[in-house]
């Protein structure tokens, strides 16, 4: 069934597929840093700047699957893939560049947490507006010392 003014079902649930996703690399970072410090997670973003880059390469494709998805939901799409991309290198520049910081490692755990927390609620509040949130559970990151 085809909705007459913005996104219809089938791309809400698609860009929510995308979020949960978002959600899911972020958690990930947040349980490395966790249990084995910024160094570690740094993978955790590349392998989310991967994934974006793939997504990416797919909605450009022709593919089957996304033929569903109208050119406004590919745009919003496109738009946060390349928003997790600037997101995870700036986060990754930032932990590159931590052993000349002034920063001691907890401050710059501390501030990746951070940052990644404000990404995330980034996200929440981009679904909210696009009317999918219902289609997402709310996402909450865990972090224990």
């Amino acid at each position: 069934m085809k909705e007459t003014k913005g996104l219809t079902a089938e791309e809400k649930r698609f860009l929510a597929g995308l979020i949960r996703q978002v959600w899911r690399g972020c958690q990930g970072f947040v349980t490395l840093v966790m249990e084995r410090g910024p160094g570690e997670a740094v993978y955790a973003l590349e392998e989310l700047v991967e994934w974006s880059a793939a997504q990416s390469e797919r909605l450009r494709s022709r593919s089957i699957r996304f033929q569903m998805v109208g050119l406004g939901a590919r745009g919003i799409a496109s738009e946060l893939l390349d928003d997790v991309v600037t997101f995870c290198n700036g986060i990754g520049d930032m932990l590159g560049n931590a052993q000349q910081s002034e920063l001691d490692p907890d401050e710059v755990e501390d501030e990746a947490l951070t940052m990644v927390d404000g990404f995330l609620a980034w996200t929440t509040m981009m679904a909210q507006q696009l009317g999918i949130s219902r289609n997402l559970r709310p996402q909450t990151l865990w972090n224990e010392r």
